[in-house]
């Protein structure tokens, strides 16, 4: 909901900081790097928070469970809400967002909760539908934001004071309606938590599948942190115009959203059951490298429209069939505490990416794209040279090759 906002109003607040105009911030210029930064820096505290409570919050529910965690975040989600429907300065805007990014380090609880109440071999897909709820996020979200924004001339409280609502109403469900998964937390093991952390890392697969994971999701920021600004760039092949960007990107993501609800809701379950986990990811994440390059090159609106698909479904695909590889592969004993410094090191890539993804934006408009492309070759390459499939992806053989 808050993405067609907040790149372009995070923007707005800089320079008004700043006291300038977008057309007087020449690009390549001192100025034009200080805007790109704190632009940048807009959209990663929100997962500097993530990153700093993720891990933490999942070993939490390890020790005290999985719903009273769930609790505590919904409730945080309804104050840093509250706060951003109220944002005027920049400053605001970065403590909003701090909070809601605590908030959202239940990430990882929530994909511990599933591997807590599924079989290994069912977790692909039950992960796929965790996916396909964040889709349809993707599909109301957007068109949604724009909407209350265009109906507010462009305030934020409708916004906030929505987004508020929606995570009370997700606390009231999560009181009244989730039961407590993690029922043999008692019984974890006596060592300290960095100890199991360590151990858990030895498993060699377990640490190649985190760089994995944290090299695609650093890949992907780049798209999540200057898409909007890519759509209304001047010296671009877009020209869409400022006003109307919000609602040009959320109609796009809309798609987005509707390919990965269909892809993870549905398709998971025939596709990765005959490829199994690691050959889909081996193939989809092949897949994303050429879709993502042509991201800033796609014409309006039909070709980028199917280009949009086209990232979706590779996503789709690829992104649960990670979890599951994930978890399969975490301890027992500390599966939240894994699965929450996986969503930590997500967290990290968008840390990190926003800030040099808005730097490469102020030099030129495709070089996000070109970097986030190579990147991706790194999980790409791992997953046809590295890993090796094992039992439990449906194949035979060692997870790691030998060396």
């Amino acid at each position: 909901m808050f993405i067609p906002d907040l790149q372009l109003r995070g923007e707005s607040l800089v320079l008004q900081l700043f006291g300038t105009s977008k057309s007087a911030v020449l690009a390549g210029s001192p100025m034009a790097m200080k805007v790109g930064l704190m632009v940048g820096l807009g959209q990663s505290v929100y997962s500097i928070a993530q990153l700093l409570t993720g891990t933490w919050m999942g070993r939490m529910s390890d020790q005290k469970g999985r719903r009273p965690i769930l609790l505590v975040s919904s409730a945080l989600s309804v104050l840093a809400y509250i706060m951003y429907a109220n944002v005027h300065t920049i400053f605001l805007l970065y403590l909003s967002r701090a909070l809601s990014g605590v908030a959202a380090a239940n990430l990882g609880v929530a994909y511990a909760y599933v591997a807590d109440v599924t079989k290994p071999e069912e977790r692909s897909a039950k992960i796929g539908l965790l996916g396909a709820a964040f889709g349809m996020g993707f599909v109301i979200g957007p068109a949604l934001g724009a909407g209350l924004l265009m109906i507010s001339h462009d305030s934020p409280a409708p916004l906030g004071y929505f987004a508020s609502a929606l995570c009370l109403v997700n606390f009231i469900l999560i009181y009244r309606m989730v039961g407590e998964s993690n029922t043999t937390r008692l019984d974890t093991k006596k060592e300290s938590f960095a100890t199991q952390l360590v151990n858990s890392l030895r498993v060699k697969e377990l640490g190649v599948l985190m760089l994995m994971f944290f090299m695609m999701n650093l890949a992907f920021t780049n798209l999540e942190a200057t898409f909007f600004r890519l759509l209304s760039a001047p010296n671009w092949i877009f020209h869409v115009a400022e006003d109307h960007a919000k609602q040009v990107g959320a109609v796009i993501l809309t798609v987005v959203g509707i390919t990965m609800a269909i892809t993870q809701g549905g398709l998971v379950r025939i596709i990765v059951p005959k490829l199994g986990e690691l050959r889909t990811v081996r193939i989809f994440y092949t897949l994303f490298l050429p879709v993502f390059l042509a991201v800033p090159y796609y014409p309006s609106y039909w070709p980028g429209l199917l280009g949009t698909v086209a990232l979706g479904f590779t996503n789709g695909l690829s992104g649960p069939s990670m979890s599951s590889l994930v978890s399969q592969r975490a301890p027992r004993e500390i599966q939240g505490s894994v699965m929450g410094l996986t969503q930590s090191l997500g967290s990290l890539a968008r840390v990190v990416g926003p800030l040099f993804a808005n730097f490469l934006f102020q030099l030129r408009p495709s070089y996000p794209y070109l970097y986030g492309t190579c990147l991706a070759c790194i999980p790409a390459l791992l997953s046809w040279v590295i890993l090796k499939p094992a039992s439990s992806d449906g194949q035979s053989g060692p997870l790691i090759a030998a060396h």
